[in-house]
């Protein structure tokens, strides 16, 4: 039984007191647990989050001008990761006089004949 579960279990025992200040400090209670548990999972989140992203950083390897996950396609934007570690991948895009242009989505840079601009 977690601890929202045992507040709750608590507070429909100390409803048959008709203690009215009991029964606030438990509602007080209730609502602390549930923020706590909110936060325990934004935090598990977190980390979840960051060990993904150190998973990645290990297997990124930047070949000019991209980096590159060995053995997996698409590319990742250079400026995106080297700045703010956002794994961004680069995509084709069809420009009407300049023709295919490889773009990051998130920085909006522009790679010319496979070159950073």
């Amino acid at each position: 039984m977690g601890a929202a579960e045992y507040v709750k279990d608590v507070a429909e025992f100390v409803k048959k007191f008709n203690d009215i200040e009991l029964n606030r400090r438990i509602l007080k209670l209730e609502e602390e647990v549930i923020d706590l548990t909110r936060d325990k999972r934004r935090a598990d989140d977190r980390v979840e989050e960051l060990e993904r992203a150190l998973k990645l950083s290990k297997e990124l390897v930047f070949k000019d001008p991209y980096y590159r996950v060995e053995g997996e396609p698409g590319l990742f934007c250079p400026a995106c990761w080297d700045t703010k570690r956002i794994a961004a991948r680069v995509v084709t895009v069809t420009h009407p006089v300049v023709g295919d242009q490889k773009v990051c989505p998130s920085c909006k840079h522009i790679y010319e004949g496979g070159r950073f601009t």
